[in-house]
């Protein structure tokens, strides 16, 4: 791919801008929201009027809104990545407890369970269906249980025998 061809981003130094203009631009655009040309004249020892003419010839403003746009484009795709990292790393740990879980269910006699273990089981086994259930339909389990409509009401009818 030849010079040409290549991207030139808005950033980058432009066509006909000269390497102390460019340094200039570079400077402004490194002071975040910050930046102004007082403050580059300032840093670089050069005229307020040299300065503010490359910033308008060269259009600083827009050349960084862009930077910063594309730094923050960045940023969010290293966000998204990490999550879905974090979600993947999740996801095969819980796999393996319930692994791990499942086999030990397999093996646990009932003889051995208090009844305070058999209600906190049926307590998070009950929750864990109800998640499932209410998710494989489209509702959503954390506002249901802010609500407070993670209850269930059963009403059994006599059929009229009593």
């Amino acid at each position: 791919m030849s010079n040409c061809d290549e991207q030139l981003f808005s950033w980058e130094q432009q066509p006909g801008e000269s390497a102390k203009a460019f340094e200039a631009f570079t400077a402004y655009r490194d002071m975040g929201a910050d930046r102004s040309t007082r403050k580059v004249a300032q840093k670089l020892t050069k005229s307020d009027s040299v300065i503010r003419k490359w910033s308008s010839t060269y259009n600083w403003v827009e050349r960084a809104r862009a930077y910063d746009r594309d730094l923050d484009r960045q940023a969010h795709e290293q966000a998204v990545h990490n999550v879905q990292q974090m979600n993947d790393r999740h996801i095969q740990m819980a796999m393996q407890l319930q692994e791990k879980a499942s086999a030990a269910l397999e093996n646990l006699a009932a003889a051995n369970l208090t009844p305070r273990m058999i209600l906190d089981f049926i307590t998070k086994a009950t929750e864990l269906e109800r998640m499932c259930r209410l998710y494989e339909a489209g509702m959503d389990w954390d506002n249901q249980q802010k609500d407070g409509n993670s209850e269930v009401e059963i009403i059994i009818e006599s059929n009229g025998r009593e």
